[in-house]
């Protein structure tokens, strides 16, 4: 049997009665064992044991016994059973729950957003307001995406900039430098006596 990949939908098919049957028949003619006083009673605690188990996880489980995976060579009891199968699984829970946090983590703030509702039908006058709606918020979007957002308060001068040329512009930065560099050179004269 391949090995699926970890967190693949295929690892946590649910099994069926009838693989948890062919499973345990499959241990019991492998595996020496006590014979059970009552063949039912012993079912229903594998049956509880195996409740909710996936049909990939009991498969690979049971080849793991088969391989010797437990201390012992006899028929494993319904808790010993139930703990392979966790171990066999543990790895694609893992993987799964790993998915599932990044999907959480990582999801798009729009994902969450109602989508928006499509056009009525029938009624001309509100299909012409959906469209004019639809076309607002549509080069809304557009002026928002081309421009980037600007700060008022940080670029109070943004257009006054905007029209200078790069001489004036280097000349307004180096003489911006050279203020702060002599500020800093006094002080740290004040601070040596």
């Amino acid at each position: 049997m391949e090995k699926p990949s970890l967190g693949s939908d295929h690892v946590f098919h649910l099994a069926t009665h009838a693989d948890r049957v062919d499973a345990l028949r499959v241990l019991a003619n492998a595996l020496p064992g006590r014979q059970p006083v009552d063949m039912q009673l012993m079912l229903g605690a594998y049956e509880v044991a195996l409740e909710g188990v996936s049909r990939w996880g009991l498969a690979e489980a049971t080849r793991e016994i088969l391989k010797g995976s437990l201390a012992h060579g006899f028929m494993p009891s319904p808790p010993e059973l139930r703990r392979e199968v966790d171990k066999v699984m543990a790895p694609h829970v893992a993987a799964r729950r790993r998915e599932a946090e990044a999907a959480r983590r990582y999801r798009w703030p729009q994902e969450t957003k109602p989508r928006a509702l499509p056009a009525p039908k029938g009624n001309p006058e509100a299909v012409a307001r959906w469209r004019a709606r639809r076309e607002a918020e549509k080069a809304e979007a557009a002026v928002k995406a081309a421009s980037s957002p600007v700060d008022r308060a940080l670029f109070a001068d943004r257009e006054e900039r905007l029209k200078r040329t790069s001489a004036e512009a280097v000349a307004d930065f180096i003489s911006r430098q050279g203020g702060r560099h002599s500020h800093s050179s006094e002080s740290e004269k004040e601070a040596d006596p």
